[in-house]
């Protein structure tokens, strides 16, 4: 008989001890890991949108919109203020107010929203003059969430292009197709921007148009810019030179584009009957609407002498040979949506700026308003003939313009734009003729909408108390974010 050691008995209780421990060891990790995985199974998954859809009221802060709702009779009663919406502000400062790329790609604090600087009622209104963004920098922060110089389209402040990185660049990739929209010339800074162009000068018109029209991202843009036609739907005597021609890449390429022997393969359309037309049936798979109009729709259109009467809104005929936005954003969606995989489309009111800066209450609240009908096209389209599950639609602005605010404002800081009733001009008065750092708003609804929550940046007190919001706010560079999350299908990158 083998002769037990004393160590033996306690040595195999802790080895059948260790035995138990290990046993349960791996049953806990099992559990563990099977937990885990049950759990990551059961949380969200990222959102994934058919269509991107970007509608930008150029120039509307929060009180362009106010004042057109109050004409309307529609304040707090509009589209955008049903159940299912999103509602925030969005700032929209740039990296630096230079016109230049300066090489540093650092933020100018001074020029990061601050409540505090926004609402002084002494210095206020000289800071949000002085940091303001420009459209074409506000364009590149939307379309790439990169931060940029004043007069840079999708170009970075080390002078490099911003290149395969634009939301209609990411569409393409995703086998989506995609296309821009505005009132204005569709080389200007915002068409160009969340078109995909890269420049380092939002003035360089030809080479942008040029680049859009080669692009093979695009499948889709329109706007004015005719260079046949003046600001009243009126043809000009005598034959288009290269400069008329500036805003649709020069005069070769605008009679390829008339020739129907673009390289691009573009159908150009250019009749308001064509616009209507291309609202229903079938498309061509590319289309260049070129408005016959010079630099806006309506805005920039004179009464008798071809001057811009200060009257009441719709008191001048309108020019009555071009489409309206919401003519146009039909159009543009029947083409796109030819495409099963989807598509992503920017449609901008490009002229409620050119009204702003105008100090034009009359013309921007008819600016505002054909925006805001092109935006009940839409959400008719989506509802009709898509679905909020598979369409995300996020409006906003670019910037404020104009610094509207009531009557009194130059004596009283943030007087109240005052309502006088639907169908008469709300009491309001202009305290600049440029942009300004403002805050301006988002409303988002649809596929990812409610990601914009999560990227709440901040809060400010007066906004909400001067426009009835909650005050919440995001950067401009977070539409960027979502509309890249849901068109990926990715999770929001940090």
């Amino acid at each position: 008989m083998k002769r037990m050691l004393p160590e033996e008995p306690a040595m195999r209780f802790a080895l059948s001890f260790a035995k138990h421990l290990a046993v349960v060891a791996i049953v806990g990790w099992c559990f563990s890991f099977t937990a885990h995985l049950a759990a990551k199974e059961a949380a969200p998954s990222a959102v994934r949108a058919k269509n991107v859809i970007i509608m930008v009221a150029d120039g509307a802060g929060f009180n362009t919109w106010r004042a057109t709702s109050m004409y309307r009779g529609q304040l707090g009663n509009e589209i955008y203020d049903k159940p299912g919406w999103i509602q925030l502000a969005v700032t929209t400062y740039p990296l630096t107010t230079s016109t230049k790329p300066e090489g540093k790609e650092k933020q100018n604090e001074n020029l990061v929203y601050s409540p505090q600087k926004a609402w002084d009622p002494n210095k206020g209104y000289a800071w949000l003059k002085s940091s303001a963004t420009d459209s074409a920098a506000a364009a590149t922060a939307m379309a790439t969430g990169i931060k940029t110089y004043n007069n840079a389209i999708n170009w970075d402040d080390r002078d490099r292009p911003l290149t395969g990185k634009t939301l209609p660049e990411i569409a393409h990739e995703l086998g989506k197709s995609a296309g821009v929209v505005t009132s204005v010339q569709w080389s200007h800074a915002t068409p160009a921007g969340f078109g995909g162009a890269h420049n380092r000068e939002r003035d360089h018109y030809a080479e942008i148009a040029r680049e859009m029209l080669a692009a093979p991202y695009l499948q889709v843009i329109m706007g004015a810019g005719h260079p046949e036609y003046d600001n009243n739907g009126q043809r000009k005597s005598g034959e288009a030179t290269d400069k008329d021609c500036r805003y649709v890449g020069g005069l070769a390429e605008w009679q390829s584009l008339t020739a129907g022997r673009h390289p691009g393969g573009w159908t150009l359309i250019q009749t308001k009957e064509q616009f209507e037309k291309l609202t229903q049936g079938s498309t061509p798979a590319k289309v260049v609407g070129t408005a016959q109009v010079a630099t806006t729709l309506q805005q920039a259109r004179g009464g008798l002498l071809g001057i811009v009467v200060r009257n009441e809104p719709f008191a001048t005929p309108f020019n009555d040979n071009v489409p309206t936005l919401a003519t146009m954003a039909v159009g543009a969606i029947n083409v796109l949506d030819n495409n099963p995989q989807g598509f992503y489309l920017m449609i901008e009111g490009g002229a409620v700026d050119w009204a702003n800066h105008a100090n034009q209450l009359h013309r921007m609240i008819e600016e505002q308003s054909d925006f805001l009908a092109a935006v009940e096209a839409v959400v008719d389209w989506i509802e009709k003939n898509s679905s909020w599950d598979e369409t995300l639609l996020i409006l906003t602005a670019d910037h404020e313009c104009g610094l509207l605010w009531g009557p009194n404002s130059d004596k009283t800081p943030f007087d109240p734009v005052r309502d006088q009733g639907p169908g008469k001009m709300p009491a309001a008065r202009y305290n600049s003729t440029g942009h300004t750092n403002s805050l301006v708003p988002l409303y988002a609804r649809g596929a990812g909408a409610d990601l914009f929550r999560k990227l709440i940046r901040g809060k400010d007190p007066r906004a909400a108390e001067a426009w009835g919001i909650s005050g919440e706010f995001v950067d401009n560079t977070d539409i960027f974010r979502v509309s890249r999350a849901v068109l990926t299908g990715q999770n929001l990158a940090p």
